[in-house]
């Protein structure tokens, strides 16, 4: 293929792959949502007075931490129905939900951890270093938004799956090549910035939090 041949590809294909980037960024979006809630309530409850419930959640988080998402995410596909049946009524469960819900899990636990330490430095006024929670956060969910890709193994038309579909439509090694080149490019793009602007807010919290230990040890 000449080079005018590849861009022309790559640009009929554009909406296409958009559509499944957009199912990348969905699915992200609400196993950090989901692993967010569940993640504070375990936080939460490490900070509780009664040391029977510090000490569950504690061990509920070491459980989110190291449970594989993948093998769990085949474990979600074939626990959960495709389908079910309320009030006579058929409903589908989408893959994409399983998906989600599979990259929860890690969520669930690193929130757990880092939400914990950011409320005892909350508590403790130093609200510089609690606020280092967000750029955590942001940074830890770009890293969910680069797994997302592992839902096409579950037949989620995300943005790997929907590469596959253009290679065996156009066939060829060289479109193999450009279509995943590109397929990088949209993860690149929307995580970049992403990153670079966090990374900046995370220095500037630390400057903040440098600042104000000598103060209270000046106290």
């Amino acid at each position: 293929m000449t080079s005018a041949e590849i861009v022309g590809m790559l640009l009929a294909w554009t909406p296409f792959l958009a559509g499944g980037f957009a199912w990348n960024i969905l699915i992200s979006l609400v196993a950090m949502a989901i692993g967010t809630v569940l993640g504070a309530v375990l936080a939460r409850l490490r900070l509780s007075g009664r040391k029977s419930l510090a000490r569950t959640s504690l061990v509920v988080t070491e459980l989110t931490r190291n449970i594989p998402t993948f093998v769990f995410l085949f474990y979600l596909a074939f626990l959960i129905p495709a389908e079910f049946e309320i009030s006579g009524q058929i409903h589908v469960f989408p893959a994409w939900l399983k998906a989600a819900l599979a990259l929860s899990v890690a969520v669930v636990g690193f929130v757990s951890d880092n939400l914990f330490v950011a409320w005892q430095h909350w508590r403790n006024h130093n609200h510089a270093a609690a606020l280092l929670f967000v750029p955590s956060w942001t940074m830890y969910l770009l890293i969910i938004v680069m797994a997302s890709s592992t839902a096409s193994v579950i037949g989620v038309g995300e943005i790997v799956s929907r590469c596959n579909i253009i290679i065996a439509a156009v066939g060829g090694d060289e479109t193999m090549f450009w279509v995943y080149a590109y397929a990088i490019g949209y993860f690149f793009i929307f995580c970049f910035p992403l990153n670079w602007a966090m990374g900046h807010v995370k220095k500037r919290l630390l400057a903040r939090v440098g600042t104000a230990s000598p103060q209270k040890s000046g106290k």
